[in-house]
Formats: structure tokens, sequence, C-alpha cells
């Protein structure tokens, strides 16, 4: 083989392991959101949301299985509900035991009841609030 081709061989190796491919076999790591259903349900999923706007790279999913396991598991815990508004905070339990609590987020809306669409910028500063161990 020339030289050429052995050095452009090399170099393919080489920038394909710089662009931080995974390895054979490696899975993304799972983030697992513990949800009860009912009132939660939309909540949940606005926190999907911006669990993965935050890590595009990670497994999200939800669940209500208590017994589900995943790399971190997080937990939505509803302090106070009225319908014009809530607080909350994310609880989270990591694959090793460590777990943790966010501070509590208030959200409140004026002259209305809370939509949809007002637990999206809430999800977004819980997860942006929780030291989370990503």
């Amino acid at each position: 083989m020339a030289p050429i081709k052995i050095i452009a061989k090399a170099s393919s190796v080489a920038a394909l392991l710089s662009v931080g491919v995974p390895a054979v076999g490696e899975s993304a790591p799972q983030i697992l959101l513990h949800c009860n259903g009912g009132k939660q349900a939309m909540i949940c999923e606005a926190l999907a949301q911006a669990l993965n706007a935050e890590w595009p790279d990670h497994s999200i999913s939800i669940s209500a299985d208590p017994k589900a396991q995943a790399d971190l598991t997080i937990r939505y815990v509803e302090k106070h509900r009225a319908n014009d508004w809530l607080s909350g905070h994310l609880n989270w339990r990591d694959a090793d035991g460590l777990s943790g609590d966010g501070p509590v987020i208030e959200y409140s809306v004026m002259d209305r009841a809370l939509t949809d669409s007002d637990l999206t910028p809430y999800a977004v500063q819980l997860v942006r609030s929780t030291n989370l161990p990503l």
C-alpha cells in the first residue's frame, strides 16, 4: 500500500474519533420523568420538552411506574395548585442513589386561568433552576 493511502486512512480514523461518535454499543444516558398522571400529565409533558431542549443527547421518557429504572429519575413535586397559580419543585435520584431537590418555583397569571401553554415557561424554569447531575 502506498504511504499516502496509509496516511489518508489514519487521518480518516482520527477524524471520526475526534467528533465524538459514540463507541459501538454505547447508548444515550437515560432520564426518566416519573409522573403520576392526572393533573400532572400536562406539566410532565412540558418538563419532558424542557429536558429534551437542555439535553438533546439524552434519552428522555415519561413513566408512572415507581419501579422503572434510569440513569437519572426526576419527579415533579407539586406544592400548590389553583386556577391561576401553581408551585412545585423537581426531585431527582441518580442510578448510584444520590438524590436532591431543586428550589420551589412559583408561576402565576393575572385575570385568567392557567393554560397548557403557560406550563412551558414554568417547566423550563424548573429544569434550569435545578442542579441536575448531568
